[in-house]
């Protein structure tokens, strides 16, 4: 049997540590041990020197004071005496003010930085809660500050009296508040946000944030860093399913409205039988998807959907009940509205908003539908009572006309890959009467393109697809692809980088180099790209192409779908196929001559073909700043060329 050493020394300093690391209070009672051991031992060794230290209390007390106090130091008498008492006195100063200082500095560091990461619960009524940090948390947030009319409405609804923002994030700390800081539209604002750490898949963490009392919750989707087993939608029907089993403790609590990101359209209907509150689920990849096909049929269409979609940029979309106009008829509401432009209505059946967008003047507004406005702010939205009139509209002969198609094969090429792309083929597959040729040039190997396009099977006279594997940001390699030869170029931003800088540092290389291709082209093709740092858009800014922000774009819909959540059931029919969509038109197709006319005359004749004028799309010049005029002056002249074009909302049967 082996002999166990002697380890005394070792198990003291163990003893020690365990103690030490249970926190201030146990540090606190070992520090006045040894205050107290080192006094008692003081006290004996002067207890033989004689008064005023001749008993064994009056000793324990004098080398206490010398311990506490170096203020006692000169008043004692006889070398012994004066020994001790500086030993005392050194000792005092290492263990009692030292020690004492680094515990309670120790304990306060400690405590800072817990309040810091947010671990502490919140109590709350009727806030807003953002769950997770990703590329669009930081935009969903200086939205909802820029939204000012509709956060007043917002509180109204809630009767909260307040704005008050709360984000759940994973990792909470200085690097997030500075960010939030940093943004043009947020700034000190900052400081108003409550950021709480934890994971929203946690039903813990879901406690943390007061979840169950806030007014709406939004669910962003994590863009990058994506896992192959645990997607990002998962977590996001994880994180619904919490909700629910935290509202089913409480019986009689209600559900709070909820706005989820889901990237697989698959996952849709998942979402919704995972949560049985109140839910709109935004589909990220169609919505990019079928932003980028309209504009490959409209090519400058993009900039049409950045400003109705943000809060931040001239015009916005509004749905709002305005009981004092019920029994009118829309052609009398349109002409009282002089500072915005009335593009339908939207009824409300069974807790279901179904939109109803240009829709004949000779509609009559009734109880229960709301008017959707398109206005600069809510400040816009009145109405001059002199120009209502209850008797019917001068009925025009709706000529609907259909939107400008060609019968020729449309060329497309694609460079890059990532989860929009085969939800970008599919919504081309679902345009009958357009044949369409795509060439994708990626890195990505074909064996695992073909797997995620197996629906082309179904449609394979629509596109006809061409598969090129190859790195655009070659010199070499973008020369091979005939881009001249296309009608339009598609740069799709990467999804194999980690970090969206780098995701948009190839888009952008490549696009230069693309340039360089396109110099020498007889006709240019429209170039779309898409970036996902809002930032870059500057650096491309001199050059001739159109950008599409995926996470700003997704922000501007979660943010203004959380604080108005008919605006769901609207951008729902402006980006699907068929049913009202924002085209642009030729002047001439109205009948319109070069020279000045105003934009209502502009209206009037929209109207007689059955379509809402929305605004102008001018021919870009260089002492004119914005070539797009949405809501313009109805008075004011405009002089128009042959070059410039009509933005209408149309009916496509």
């Amino acid at each position: 049997m082996p002999l166990k050493k002697l380890r005394i020394r070792q198990k003291i300093l163990f003893t020690l540590e365990r103690q030490l690391v249970k926190g201030a209070q146990f540090q606190l009672l070992l520090v006045a041990a040894f205050i107290g051991l080192i006094s008692l031992v003081g006290g004996l060794l002067v207890m033989p020197s004689g008064p005023p230290t001749s008993t064994f209390g009056e000793s324990v007390w004098w080398a206490f004071l010398r311990l506490s106090d170096p203020g006692y130091l000169g008043d004692d008498e006889g070398g012994w005496r004066r020994f001790i008492s500086t030993l005392i006195t050194v000792a005092g100063y290492v263990v009692f003010l030292g020690s004492l200082v680094a515990i309670i500095t120790t304990w306060m560091n400690r405590k800072i930085r817990h309040l810091e990461q947010g671990l502490t619960p919140v109590t709350a009524n009727n806030h807003l809660l953002i769950l997770g940090w990703s590329n669009r948390t930081i935009h969903i947030a200086a939205e909802i500050f820029q939204s000012v009319g509709r956060i007043k409405r917002f509180l109204i609804r809630f009767g909260a009296r307040k704005l008050q923002l709360i984000i759940l994030s994973e990792e909470v700390g200085p690097f997030q508040l500075q960010e939030l800081k940093d943004h043009p539209f947020i700034g000190k604002r900052a400081n108003e946000i409550v950021l709480r750490t934890g994971l929203a898949i946690d039903r813990e963490h879901l406690r943390r944030v007061d979840s169950l009392n806030a007014s709406a919750i939004i669910i962003p989707s994590l863009a990058y860093g994506k896992r192959e087993l645990i997607s990002p939608d998962i977590e996001t029907i994880k994180c619904l399913l919490s909700l629910n089993a935290e509202a089913n403790l409480h019986r009689r609590h209600k559900l709070p409205y909820v706005v989820a990101e889901i990237q697989d359209e698959y996952k849709v209907k998942a979402a919704y039988r995972a949560y049985s509150g109140p839910l709109e689920v935004v589909g990220s990849n169609t919505i990019i998807s079928r932003l980028m096909a309209q504009n490959i049929r409209h090519p400058g269409l993009s900039e049409v959907y950045n400003e109705i979609l943000s809060q931040i940029v001239n015009n916005n979309l509004f749905c709002q009940n305005f009981p004092d106009l019920i029994g009118y008829s829309l052609g009398s509401i349109k002409k009282a509205f002089t500072k915005a432009i009335v593009m339908g209505v939207v009824s409300n059946s069974a807790d279901r908003y179904i939109p109803k967008l240009n829709i004949p003047e000779s509609h009559i507004l009734e109880k229960g539908e709301r008017l959707v406005v398109m206005a600069r702010n809510s400040e816009d939205l009145v109405w001059k009572s002199a120009s209502l009139s209850k008797e019917a509209p001068t009925s025009f002969v709706r000529s609907p006309l259909a939107p400008e198609e060609t019968s020729e094969t449309i060329r497309v090429l694609i460079l890059g890959w990532n989860d929009h792309v085969p939800s970008l083929i599919k919504e081309l597959c679902s345009y009958e009467e357009e044949t369409y040729f795509v060439r994708l040039v990626t890195m990505r190997p074909v064996v695992e393109r073909e797997k995620e396009l197996q629906f082309l099977k179904e449609n394979p006279n629509r596109v006809s697809l061409e598969h090129v594997v190859a790195d655009y940001i070659r010199e070499s390699e973008i020369q091979k692809t005939d881009a001249a030869s296309f009608d339009h170029i598609l740069m799709i931003s990467s999804d194999r980088m980690e970090e969206e800088e780098e995701a948009d540092a190839r888009t952008m290389v490549g696009y230069v180099l693309l340039e360089e291709v396109l110099e020498k082209a007889k006709k240019r093709p429209s170039v779309l790209l898409e970036l996902a740092d809002p930032s870059n858009e500057s650096l491309i800014r001199r050059y001739q192409s159109e950008v599409i922000i995926s996470p700003m774009v997704l922000s501007h819909l979660l943010a203004g779908i959380a604080l108005q959540r008919e605006l769901s059931s609207i951008y729902s029919e402006l980006f699907t196929v068929g049913g009202a969509e924002i085209i642009f038109r030729e002047i001439g197709t109205y009948g319109i001559s070069p020279g000045e006319i105003a934009f209502h005359e502009i209206e009037a004749l929209a109207a007689t073909h059955g379509e809402t004028a929305l605004g102008l799309a001018l021919q870009p010049k260089p002492r004119r700043k914005n070539h797009l005029l949405l809501n313009p002056d109805k008075h004011r002249k405009i002089v128009l060329s042959e070059k410039d074009h009509l933005v209408v909302l149309t009916t496509v049967y």
